[in-house]
């Protein structure tokens, strides 16, 4: 490499880069921490509005089935006629129909299950909804670690080119090793660039979830590893109360209500009327009254219909049950398998590889100061450091993700 590039790369390595971590600090950044990010997500998320109102639309339903049948007005003229003169007679009917089957009660209390059942639905979706939210956080979380990490290891680097550079001036070392180092840290300021870019990317989807657009929010958490694992046996002794399942029952039991109701349908529906009526008598006008009771005739109509169509909503939600009791407990199960493994998988990288990682450094840069070793020996040493730790922060995201998918298979937090 000429001199001219070799002092362009350490020009590069010595602007640049502190540009770029300096960037981090000079943006207004808030940091929320996940049980405030949670509430303001629950808050002010246009996607768990949207859900949540599919429960007022529902509890229309209530309404309409509580409805009760219009009263009827009429007025009524008749007039026979006798050699050309009329006789007309005026009525005056208020016609009110009454039920007497207790259709109307049966349909209302089914509306209003159906309402718990749309309510228990909502909450499982609010609630993916704030697990999809969280993994966003966690992002945010991940980003700021990662670059954390690649800005630790460039300082590191740096410190071993001053090696490099003191050795060079005492001729023990050639200038290709200065110019390798170098050029290994201009890679460092674009990995570092890349890393701010997904940094900053992550703290605006944050703040957008919780409506704060154009902000930039950070997430308050280091990705720690759970302490304990809570017993799958308490997990699965709640995994019937999840929203679905919990749904599907009402809605089971609202369809067997409707089907009450439908087996009614041969009971007449009377009707009384009352009114006035007036008579052309001649030379006088009489008065008088009008009362009359009226039922239907169920010849036709009995309910088929609305017996048949809650019978298949019955028999589809008793069927939707019968997978979930065997469904959710297996995704439990599934769920707090790959949860333990990689717990397991993130303790055991942490205790047999990240606790020796700064001895085998330091061993590296003082064999390569004492000429024992090779920058290429080294170089291999920071990049095996690097790659631990960057793997390390992986798996403690990984465990994340895990937890997160058993939240989801219980139906609650953990």
């Amino acid at each position: 490499m000429r001199p001219e590039k070799s002092v362009r790369i350490t020009l590069l390595s010595a602007v640049v880069a502190p540009w770029l971590l300096g960037s981090v600090a000079r943006a207004e950044v808030t940091v929320i921490d996940e049980a405030r990010f949670v509430a303001e997500l629950e808050a002010n998320d246009p996607r768990i509005a949207r859900v949540t109102a599919e429960v007022a639309a529902s509890r229309a339903n209530v309404v309409a089935a509580g409805v009760r049948p219009n009263p009827t007005l009429s007025l009524e003229r008749e007039e026979p006629f006798i050699d050309g003169n009329g006789s007309p007679t005026n009525y005056l009917r208020l016609e009110i129909p009454f039920d007497l089957s207790g259709r109307r009660g049966l349909r209302v209390a089914a509306a209003e299950t159906d309402v718990r059942g749309k309510t228990e639905q909502v909450r499982l979706a609010r609630f993916e909804l704030v697990i999809d939210g969280l993994r966003s956080f966690d992002d945010a979380a991940h980003a700021r670690l990662h670059l954390e990490i690649l800005t630790v290891e460039r300082a590191s680097l740096v410190r071993v080119v001053e090696i490099a550079r003191q050795r060079s001036k005492a001729g023990d070392a050639s200038g290709y090793e200065v110019q390798r180092f170098e050029l290994e840290l201009a890679g460092f300021d674009d990995q570092i660039a890349s890393a701010q870019i997904e940094l900053r990317r992550a703290r605006s989807r944050m703040a957008t979830l919780v409506g704060r657009p154009g902000a930039e929010l950070d997430a308050g958490s280091t990705l720690e590893l759970p302490a304990a694992l809570p017993p799958l046996e308490s997990l699965l002794g709640t995994v019937l109360e999840r929203g679905d399942y919990l749904a599907t029952k009402l809605h089971g039991d609202a369809a067997g209500r409707r089907i009450r109701a439908a087996k009614r349908g041969w009971i007449p529906t009377p009707s009384l009327t009352a009114g006035a009526m007036t008579a052309d008598l001649g030379d006088r006008t009489g008065t008088g009254y009008v009362v009359g009771l009226s039922v239907t005739v169920p010849i036709f109509d009995r309910g088929q219909a609305e017996r048949a169509q809650a019978d298949a909503e019955r028999q589809v939600a008793n069927a939707e049950a019968r997978w979930l009791e065997v469904r959710i407990p297996a995704d439990v199960r599934l769920a707090y398998e790959a949860f333990s493994a990689r717990t397991e998988q993130a303790r055991r990288l942490a205790s047999s590889q990240l606790e020796r990682l700064d001895a085998v450094l330091r061993a590296a840069e003082t064999a390569f100061r004492e000429g024992k070793s090779s920058v290429i020996e080294l170089l291999d040493a920071h990049r095996a450091a690097r790659d631990i730790r960057l793997r390390a922060l992986e798996s403690r995201r990984d465990v994340a993700r895990a937890k997160h998918e058993l939240e989801l298979a219980v139906g609650h937090r953990l």
